[in-house]
């Protein structure tokens, strides 16, 4: 029976930290399954499930430290449940997309609304670029989120375009057939 186990790693990014960590875990036969990596700053970010025999918790317990030093990553490994192991409450998948002028605070008013109607967040990516020619901050968020059976899409909707009309921000929600 496998075990399952969530990875995170964090520290200064350079060419070759996932060739590093991805060989460390098969050295072990351990399988990454999942994973999301970033470099955000200066500094690699990576969130990994993964899975491998039973022991695989206590197994790596006493092996991390060879792979923080090789790599200069702070590592944590925590056990988790398997995929289809975990209870979810009937739920609809929806993409939410968020576009306007940077400010603080925009994170915490969307994900606020989404926490009042018990909506789980199941991806998350945001990013503040430059406009093209007046080099003003615009902050973007792309997000995927299950909507609880019996909560109506067209309340949230006007919530959350309440919200936009008040924060200056376009918020857009799309119902989709599977997290993509």
């Amino acid at each position: 029976m496998s075990s399952y186990i969530v990875l995170t790693a964090v520290g200064t990014d350079r060419p070759g930290l996932v060739d590093e960590i991805s060989s460390f875990l098969a050295a072990r036969k351990i399988n990454i399954e999942d994973s999301r990596m970033a470099v955000l700053g200066g500094e690699f970010a990576v969130v990994l499930l993964a899975s491998g025999a039973a022991n695989i918790v206590e197994k790596l317990g006493g092996e991390l430290g060879v792979l923080e030093k090789s790599t200069g990553l702070a590592i944590q490994v925590k056990g988790t449940l398997a995929p289809h192991q975990r209870k979810v409450a009937p739920s609809i998948p929806h993409r939410l997309a968020a576009t306007s002028m940077d400010h603080p605070g925009i994170v915490h008013e969307i994900t606020r609304i989404l926490h009042k109607r018990n909506i789980n967040i199941e991806s998350m990516e945001t990013r503040v670029s430059n406009a093209p020619l007046s080099g003003a901050p615009i902050f973007h968020m792309k997000c995927v989120i299950n909507i609880p059976v019996g909560e109506k899409a067209s309340s949230i909707r006007k919530e959350l375009e309440k919200l936009g009309d008040k924060i200056d921000i376009d918020i857009e929600i799309e119902a989709i057939e599977s997290f993509q």
